[in-house]
């Protein structure tokens, strides 16, 4: 009688912790929040030539390339590119086929970049 109250009592502590137990909740992964034919791309901070102003998801940036020295020049190379996130590190956008190579092809010419926020007005 000891071991089968014994037994029942470990059942409704287990059934309770089971019970008790938060479910997870899921997230949508990043890919599944972008547009059709579109790519999350990371461009470090150290790619700009200047800090990017304060930004929020689903900010609008255009992006232009800089070039210092004797052959001094700006190139626009993205417009109207979607936040996805931004920190320390970096800034998550969303871009087409077009603005991703640009961007890098940009950047492999040793340019810098500079975001420009766009007005929502």
């Amino acid at each position: 009688m000891l071991a089968g109250t014994s037994a029942a009592l470990f059942l409704a502590a287990a059934a309770t912790q089971l019970a008790s137990a938060p479910t997870p909740v899921l997230q949508a992964s990043l890919a599944a929040e972008l547009s059709p034919s579109t790519w999350a791309m990371l461009i470090p901070t150290a790619w700009f030539a200047a800090p990017a102003p304060r930004l929020q998801r689903g900010d609008t940036l255009d992006i232009l390339a800089v070039r210092g020295g004797d052959r001094a020049g700006v190139l626009p190379v993205a417009y109207a590119v979607s936040v996805l996130s931004a920190d320390d590190r970096g800034l998550v956008i969303q871009v087409d086929e077009s603005d991703a190579s640009a961007i890098a092809a940009a950047r492999g010419g040793g340019m810098l970049l500079v975001a420009l926020l766009r007005s929502i007005r």
